[in-house]
């Protein structure tokens, strides 16, 4: 297998997510990685013949790990609704009072607490 140059690679793109949703590393560098190093692969060359399994195994165990952490982030949120909860923004917005929407069209759940919506589950500091 021939060895691949990781400064070749295309950097990143960077996203809308915050930085604490998403690794440097992430599913999409890891499957252009993949896919680089089948590009590349040798035929006649008697590597490991498991690797490339290992590889899509791994990728596997990715996904469903991003699948079940979005699905345990949706339980969380819904676990808020009629309760009263206080929050904190990073551009310094606080507020706290009875959550009474939770919104689950976008990357992550947000929250309409007290009539303000957009509240970011991750915002929230204290539920009661």
């Amino acid at each position: 297998m021939s060895t691949i140059d990781p400064t070749t690679l295309p950097a990143a793109q960077s996203s809308t997510k915050t930085a604490g949703t998403q690794d440097a590393f992430g599913k999409d560098a890891f499957m252009k990685l993949l896919v680089e190093q089948m590009k590349n692969q040798s035929p006649d060359n008697s590597s490991d013949p498991n690797a490339m399994i290992n590889q899509m195994t791994q990728f596997s165990m990715l996904e469903q790990m991003q699948q079940q952490s979005a699905g345990q982030q949706k339980s969380n949120a819904a676990a808020y609704l009629g309760r009263t909860v206080s929050w904190a923004t990073a551009d310094g917005h606080t507020g706290s009072g009875v959550v009474e929407n939770i919104d689950f069209t976008g990357d992550q759940p947000t929250l309409t607490v007290a009539g303000k919506g957009g509240i970011k589950t991750g915002d929230v500091l204290d539920v009661r």
